[in-house]
């Protein structure tokens, strides 16, 4: 028994220094408090044994009869379970009584907790070992570690997670992962210091190793041999990276020897299940691994039984907080289940089982998406966006069945319902890439890769446009006729100044679309048209256009993409034909429902049209601070209102009444402000849940950070100044007031941060200006 030499009793002291956990030990605090057995569960390396150690010196107050610890990984027959625990208390070995009694008498009438660490794979015996000293005692409380609970009456299970994974601006002051990092880089690097130069780095590593403490502590030791960022460039090989320091406990010695820990306690079927599930990438269902796993080897076994033995021994994890039951492994596990796929030459077929589950996920959600049923098919795309990417690439890789372009066209509601059309647009090019040969699969993903781009104002859609036609001609299908007339009137709605001919054109259209029972095309028509004639003063026909399309959606009463998209141009016209009253009523039922759906598009218009309404109610801090929100929403979408012109001249518009009543500092500041507002904070604003003299304390922009993007007429107006012309030239070259001049001017200063006219060219030389 010499292996158990170190245990003594009493708690077991730690070696470096404790980081974080705050809400673990606090979790593990009341769990003692109100059950006799603990069972802390979590993957290997995720910090078990620290939280269990750290949790029983703050709770020996609590245990005036004392604090054991045995640590039980190096055991390996049951048999000696009993004498090892024996030892870690302190209890002599009696050779007239067996240790198992010693315990029970030692126990019997005392107040002690009792930690028992590593216990997975000793499980059936500890659940009898524990069980017995349960009902042999009233005050011992045992405090397990395992990856998996011992299923006993009355058991407490306890999941210790991994630490959160940073956010981008994240410090170690206030994140435990980042901490973890900064402790264990310095204390093997002691010049090592975390800032602005290498944060990112940081960041990245620590949300790489899936916040896993072991794993951020091995890659920290790497920096006495190689700099972080080769350290973050290696980790595709994070196995043979992360080789650790010498330790009592050999499981821990590299990441590989703790993941392979928990294979081997898996079974056979266990560890075949665990490699299959490697295809799937950021989480995935029960129906999902039964149709992509269960088959050969596993097709006598019940996947969710041997799911759920993953589960409890913390292979996998259970996500909560979702809808729909949906399970996940960590990239870590993940990549080791992946190399045993590979092992077994298996990778392909399993990858093409997974392409084929989402494809046809994929293709009933793009035939059923324009429904009743919009909201779950946007929650369960959304929840799979990770799954889809990987089927897609897939399915480029492995040309021939035209799966990506099913692919692509069946995610269509997923794209705009979360206003992912630049990544949309990116996957059509693609699937058109590896599938080359026109038919009628790919004259759809021409329709919508150019109804994205015309959304986003890219000209170069041009080419799609006329693909599309060609493609509709050389298959002979007339709904795709239909759709090319569609993206073609579109196309002369943005860029033609023939509103005659292009009014005919939606006409035409829409008789096209009828006749081919294409419904979404036909009611984005309307969107487009009614957003059109608001912008170019005719809000009441645009109101007409809006009411149209509401009775085209009247049998699908819980669609929502549409209708949201057609009360936004209501509350346009409605701003526009001076009800701004009605204008801010309609646009506050909007945003809700768009922050609920993450539809950063709708979102973006509605707090744009608000913030005009704000501004011609005179409430100009309130305006700057929704404008500066807007312009951070439409950079997400790829373009601000759409390109549209008429749209862009009415945002000037209000940003030059805005400059010039608060000031160009003030309104700087103010802009900034809302720029940098959360969302769900930037809707309460917007519908009034926040009080206007609350938002209006923006704080000045005295970080040093530049305070926002020049929009297009100031990036304008900068490029006339590096010309050399005075304000009232400028002035007269755009046929603007002399006061618009100054204050574009002093706002593009303050912008740049700068103080002289001279220094604005420097500045958008050194990159400072941005697109809006």
């Amino acid at each position: 028994m010499a292996q158990w030499a170190w245990a003594r009793s009493g708690a077991r002291n730690e070696t470096t220094g404790f980081i974080g956990r705050a809400v673990e030990l606090e979790a593990v605090r009341q769990a003692v408090m109100q059950a006799r057995v603990v069972t802390l569960t979590g993957l290997g390396g995720v910090g078990k044994t620290r939280v269990a150690v750290r949790a029983a010196h703050q709770l020996a107050v609590d245990f005036p009869d004392g604090v054991s610890i045995a640590e039980l990984s190096g055991l390996r027959d049951a048999e000696f379970l009993p004498n090892t625990v024996a030892s870690a208390v302190g209890l002599r070995e009696i050779a007239a009584q067996e240790p198992m009694d010693q315990l029970i008498d030692h126990f019997a009438d005392k107040r002690a907790l009792l930690v028992l660490d590593t216990c997975e794979h000793l499980v059936d015996a500890m659940a009898v070992f524990v069980d017995i000293l349960l009902h042999n005692s009233s005050g011992l409380v045992l405090l397990l570690t395992s990856r998996q609970p011992l299923a006993l009456p009355g058991e407490f299970v306890l999941p210790i997670p991994p630490m959160p994974e940073p956010d981008g601006d994240a410090s170690e002051h206030d994140n435990d992962a980042l901490a973890l990092f900064v402790a264990r880089a310095q204390a093997a690097l002691p010049s090592f210091a975390l800032g602005e130069e290498n944060r990112a780095e940081v960041i990245a590593l620590c949300r790489r190793l899936d916040g896993i403490p072991l794993a951020i502590e091995l890659a920290a030791v790497r920096l006495r041999s190689m700099p972080l960022e080769q350290i973050l460039g290696r980790l595709d090989d994070r196995f043979r990276l992360l080789v650790g320091v010498r330790s009592a406990q050999t499981r821990h010695h590299t990441l590989r020897t703790t993941i392979e820990w928990s294979h081997e306690l898996c079974s056979a079927p266990e560890q075949e299940l665990w490699a299959r599930l490697s295809v799937f990438a950021g989480g995935f269902t029960l129906a999902a691994v039964e149709q992509v796993c269960a088959d050969g080897k596993l097709a006598d076994w019940d996947v969710l039984d041997l799911l759920g033995a993953l589960v409890d021994k913390s292979v996998v994890q259970r996500v909560e907080g979702v809808a729909e039951c949906r399970y996940r492994l960590l990239d870590t596990i993940r990549e080791y289940g992946a190399e045993r796929l590979e092992h077994g030459g298996r990778t392909e077929e399993y990858a093409r089982r997974h392409r084929d589950f989402f494809l046809r996920m994929a293709q009933r959600a793009g035939e059923e998406w324009m429904g009743d049923q919009q909201v779950e098919w946007g929650n369960r795309l959304a929840a799979d966006f990770d799954n889809f990417r990987v089927a897609m690439d897939f399915a480029v890789a492995h040309p021939g069945d035209e799966a990506a372009l099913r692919l692509v066209n069946g995610l269509w509601g997923l794209w705009l319902g979360k206003s992912r059309l630049t990544e949309a647009r990116r996957w059509i090019d693609k699937a058109l890439a590896a599938e080359p040969e026109p038919t009628l699969e790919q004259g759809i993903a021409l329709y919508y890769g150019s109804y994205y781009g015309l959304l986003q104002s890219d000209r170069d859609v041009r080419k799609l446009i006329r693909r599309c036609r060609a493609v509709a001609e050389s298959v002979n299908d007339d709904l795709l006729r239909a759709r090319a007339s569609a993206v073609e009137t579109f196309e002369m709605l943005m860029w033609t100044r023939d509103v005659s001919r292009t009014m005919a054109s939606y006409e035409e259209s829409r008789q096209l679309l009828r006749a081919s029972d294409d419904l979404f095309p036909l009611v984005a028509g309307y969107i487009q048209t009614a957003v059109f004639h608001a912008a170019h003063g005719d809000p009441s026909r645009a109101l007409r256009e809006a009411e149209e399309c509401l009775r085209e959606l009247a049998h699908i009463p819980h669609e929502w993409w549409v209708r949201n998209y057609m009360m936004i141009a209501q509350v346009l016209a409605l701003w526009a034909v001076g009800e701004p009253d009605e204008s801010r009523e309609l646009g506050c039922r909007v945003l809700p429902s768009a922050l609920e759906q993450g539809e950063t598009m709708s979102l973006a218009a509605t707090m744009e049209f608000l913030s005009w309404v704000a501004c011609g109610n005179g409430e100009h801090e309130l305006a700057a601070t929704l404008l500066g929100g807007a312009t951070t929403l439409w950079h997400q979408v790829g373009t601000a209102l759409w390109g549209v012109r008429a749209l862009q001249a009415l945002h000037t518009d209000a940003e030059n009444t805005l400059m010039l009543s608060l000031g160009a500092e003030r309104f700087t500041q103010v802009y900034t402000h809302g720029a940098a507002i959360p969302v769900p904070e930037l809707v309460d604003i917007a519908c009034g849940r926040v009080h206007g003299d609350e938002q209006a304390q923006a704080p000045g922009t005295d970080d040093g950070s530049l305070p926002g993007p020049l929009t297009p007429r100031e990036r304008e107006v900068a490029g006339l100044v590096t010309e050399g012309l005075t304000n009232r030239q400028i002035a007269e070259r755009l046929v603007i007031s002399k006061r618009t001049a100054d204050a574009h001017v002093d706002h593009i200063l303050t912008k740049l941060g700068i103080t002289s006219r001279t220094q604005v060219a420097a500045a958008i030389d050194d990159g400072k200006p941005e697109e809006a």
